[in-house]
């Protein structure tokens, strides 16, 4: 259990660091933010000022913890496929 969190810890390091080398400023990729940003588009001319920054906020969290997760799967994923087609 333990080798299997620092083994996640170990990648979302990773994908940390390949965010800063890209030049992103939070944690996530400029492509993600856009597309966030293009969704909550529409809902801007619906929600006042405030509740659309702290929904914006929550999105981008939201968004954030996807990609990492998503990068920390795949990467897992690769891995083992890597592995197999070594050993297999």
């Amino acid at each position: 259990m333990f080798q299997k969190i620092a083994m996640d810890e170990m990648i979302r390091r990773l994908h940390r660091d390949l965010l800063s080398e890209r030049g992103c400023e939070d944690r996530m990729s400029r492509k993600t933010r856009e597309e966030v940003c293009a969704l909550l588009k529409d809902s801007k001319d619906q929600m006042d000022g405030q509740d659309h920054g702290y929904h914006q906020e929550e999105v981008f969290l939201a968004a954030s913890a996807a990609e990492e997760n998503g990068f920390v799967d795949g990467f897992k994923y690769a891995f083992r496929l890597f592995s197999e087609c070594m050993h297999g």
